[in-house]
C-alpha cells in the first residue's frame, strides 16, 4: 500500500511538472518573431548600403540569383522569350502582426492539435503553430493567418499572351468574411450565432472580360476542416445558380491563369498534400509594395517596378496525395512575420514546371486602424503558355459584411 501511495505521488508530481512546464512555455513564447535580429540585422544593414535603392535588371540580375527564386530568375534572363524586366531593393521593415493576433495566439498556445490525417483541432484563432519547424504545421499557420477579419476588395487585372502581346481586361470584385478565427473587429473570436460551424465565407463577382460578366461565385468553408466546401456559382448565361464541385475548383477562372486553389497562394485544405520542410533561406521579396509604382507594358508578362527587400522565409515543399489533381507539388514561400505566401511555384502532373506566382505584400488599414498584412497586387505566370495574369488590388479591411451576403437566396437574387 505504501509503496503504491508512493508511485501515486511520483506520478502526480510529474503530471504537476509537465503542467508546469507547459505553461512556462506559454508565457515564454517568443511571438512575434522579427527575420533578422542582433547581429544578422546589421549584417544586412551593411549589405543594405550597397543594395538598397538600387535597380536590378534583366541586364545584371546575376548580382542577386542566391536572393531570388530559380523560376523568377530564369524568366527575368531569358529575354528572347520574356523581354527585359527590372525591380527594386528595398530596406527590409518588420511586420508585427496585430494587437488581437498576438493575445489569441498567446492566449491558446499549445492547445491546438494536429489530427491523424493532418487536420487541425481544437483551434479558436491566432497562429496555431507560432514557433513550430513542423512544415505541416507551418501550412496551417498559412491557412490561418490575421485577413483583417473581413475585406472586401477590388480586382483590376490584365490577361496577357506573352506570344501574341496582347492583353485582355479583367475585372473582379470580392467580398470574405471569417465567422470564427477572428482577432481584431468584433466580435471575437467567433460571430454570436453560428449553427453551421462555419470558419470563413466568400463571394466573387466578374465584372470583365465581357464574357464572364456577372458571373458570381459564392464559397463557405467550416470550422471542421475535413468536411468539404460549399460552393455555388451564378451562371448569367443560363440565369441560374450551380453547386459547383470540387473538381471545378481547378479550372481557370474567368480566362486568367489562376484556379480557385489558387487564391491567396493555396485555398485548399491543408490536409490534401504532404509537406517537406526544404529549410530557411534569405531571399527578395514585395512586402511593402507601392502598387503606383508598378509599371505593365502591353503584352508583357512581368511587371516592372515592384520593390523586393531581402528576408528569411521558409521553403516548404506540398505534394498532392491526389494523382489526379492539377499540380502534382507546389514550392511555397512563407514569410515567418506575416505566414503570408509571397511567391509559389506550380509543377503539372507530370512534374513539369508550370507556374509561379508572385505576391506582393503591403500594410492595409482595417477597423479600428489595426494594420493589416496581406498582398496588393500578384502576376502568375504560365511559363509553358508564355502567358500571364496580373492584379492591382484595392482593399476594405474589417468591412461591415452581413452574414446574408453568403446565402443561396442572396446569390440568387443579386445575379439578375
Amino acid at each position: 500500500m505504501r509503496r503504491k501511495a508512493v508511485i501515486l505521488i511520483a506520478a502526480g508530481a510529474m503530471i504537476f511538472s509537465l503542467t508546469a512546464i507547459q505553461t512556462a512555455d506559454a508565457r515564454d513564447l517568443q511571438y512575434p518573431m522579427q527575420c533578422f535580429q542582433g547581429d544578422e540585422l546589421k549584417q544586412l544593414q551593411s549589405w543594405e548600403a550597397n543594395w538598397a535603392g538600387k535597380k536590378i535588371s534583366s541586364a545584371n540580375v546575376d548580382e542577386m540569383k542566391a536572393f531570388l527564386p530559380e523560376s523568377f530568375y530564369g524568366v527575368m534572363k531569358d529575354t528572347a522569350k520574356w523581354g527585359d524586366s527590372w525591380f527594386e531593393i528595398v530596406p527590409y521593415k518588420p511586420i508585427a502582426p496585430s494587437a488581437g493576433s498576438i493575445e489569441f495566439t498567446k492566449k491558446y498556445y499549445g492547445q491546438t492539435k494536429l489530427g491523424s490525417s493532418g487536420e487541425i483541432l481544437n483551434y479558436v484563432a491566432g497562429i496555431p503553430f507560432p514557433d513550430s519547424t513542423n512544415p505541416l504545421e507551418m501550412a496551417h499557420n498559412f491557412r490561418m493567418r490575421n485577413l483583417g477579419d473581413s475585406y472586401n476588395n477590388h480586382d483590376n487585372a490584365f490577361i496577357i499572351d506573352g506570344r501574341l502581346k496582347y492583353d485582355m481586361d479583367s475585372e473582379i470584385k470580392n467580398s470574405l468574411s471569417f465567422f470564427a478565427g477572428r482577432t481584431d473587429v468584433q466580435p471575437v473570436p467567433e460571430v454570436a450565432q453560428n449553427p453551421k460551424q462555419i470558419w470563413r465565407a466568400f463571394s466573387m463577382l466578374q465584372l470583365a472580360p465581357p464574357e464572364t460578366r456577372n458571373m458570381r461565385i459564392m464559397e463557405v468553408h467550416y470550422k471542421d476542416t475535413l468536411k468539404s466546401y460549399d460552393s455555388w456559382f451564378w451562371m448569367p448565361s443560363i440565369r441560374r445558380v450551380r453547386r459547383r464541385s470540387t473538381s471545378e475548383r481547378q479550372d481557370a477562372q474567368g480566362g486568367a491563369d489562376y484556379c480557385a486553389f489558387d487564391n491567396m497562394g493555396w485555398d485548399g485544405p491543408v490536409q490534401v498534400n504532404t509537406y517537406t520542410y526544404l529549410g530557411q533561406k534569405d531571399m527578395l521579396m514585395g512586402r511593402h509594395t507601392d502598387t503606383k509604382k508598378i509599371v505593365h507594358a502591353p503584352g508583357d508578362c512581368i511587371v516592372d517596378g515592384t520593390q523586393r527587400e531581402r528576408i528569411k522565409v521558409h521553403i516548404i515543399e506540398a505534394t498532392s496525395k491526389d494523382p489526379n489533381f492539377l499540380y502534382s507539388k507546389m514550392v511555397w514561400y512563407l514569410d515567418p512575420e506575416t505566414w503570408q505566401m509571397l511567391y509559389t511555384d506550380r509543377y503539372d502532373r507530370s512534374g513539369k514546371l508550370w507556374k509561379f506566382m508572385d505576391q506582393l505584400g503591403f500594410i492595409g488599414k482595417g477597423a479600428n486602424n489595426t494594420e493589416v498584412a496581406h498582398f496588393n497586387a500578384t502576376q502568375t505566370v504560365d511559363l509553358q503558355r508564355i502567358h500571364a495574369t496580373s492584379a492591382k488590388t484595392e482593399y476594405e479591411f474589417g468591412a461591415n459584411i452581413p452574414q446574408e451576403t453568403y446565402t443561396l437566396d442572396y446569390l440568387q437574387k443579386h445575379g439578375y
